[in-house]
């Protein structure tokens, strides 16, 4: 009997291989996924958060982001991001990708925007930055700002909704299993890209149109990477 991670892992790229929202067959199988995503807890990735403090003391430059890889296919990518004390994921998004989090340990914070097509610059955000910054300004709308734990159903963002988010921790560690779909891709222009707010304002709780600049990535985020020691996923997919 497959483990309920090998048993996710399947479904997630089936449901993703040729996934076409519109389609009721294609909802359902993504509602089956999300299902059985809620269900994955830290033991069933043999999540341990001491081993995870062992190799930080170990390490000489111990990152705010530990990264462990879980699968890639063509399909999907999957893998355990697992944030330190004061670490994030800062905001960023997820081009032409369907994302879905489901934490395992301590509490994250999730910020996700929208993008907001159409929306002239105006004055007061013109005025603020370089001529060669204005093709790296996007309009966007608070989606949500949510706190997610073990107990709480997955997060998700879509293509269109969403797509923009910043990841905290509100506890000293706190971890999740990511699943995106379809992976990054660079040479399909599926890379990742980060973004600030711009100086001087700050993202509005109604919804209203905000404004966020694209940057270089942060220096205050780099991932290392553990070794996964879970149930074997190569085995599960069939």
């Amino acid at each position: 009997m497959a483990a309920p991670i090998q048993r996710v892992m399947r479904l997630a790229s089936k449901t993703f291989a040729r996934f076409h929202p519109s389609e009721s067959s294609h909802r359902d199988r993504l509602s089956q996924l999300r299902s059985a995503f809620n269900e994955i807890r830290a033991s069933d990735v043999n999540f341990d958060s001491e081993a995870v403090r062992e190799h930080d003391r170990q390490s000489p430059n111990r990152a705010p982001v530990s990264y462990i890889h879980l699968w890639e296919d063509d399909a999907i990518s999957m893998g355990i991001f697992i944030l330190k004390s004061g670490g994030r994921l800062p905001l960023h998004d997820h081009p032409g990708m369907f994302g879905l989090i489901k934490v395992i340990h301590g509490t994250l914070k999730i910020m996700s925007l929208t993008e907001i097509e159409g929306v002239r610059v105006p004055d007061e955000i013109d005025q603020r930055v370089e001529q060669w910054q204005k093709p790296l300004l996007k309009s966007v709308r608070l989606e949500s700002e949510v706190a997610l734990t073990a107990d709480h159903e997955c997060g998700y963002l879509t293509p269109s909704r969403g797509n923009f988010h910043q990841i905290t921790t509100e506890t000293e560690m706190a971890a999740f299993v990511d699943i995106l779909a379809p992976p990054y891709d660079h040479s399909k222009d599926r890379d990742c890209h980060y973004y600030s707010e711009i100086r001087g304002l700050t993202l509005s709780t109604a919804r209203e149109v905000n404004w966020i600049m694209r940057v270089p990535q942060p220096l205050d985020f780099w991932c290392d990477s553990l070794d996964y020691t879970g149930p074997d996923l190569d085995d599960s997919h069939t």
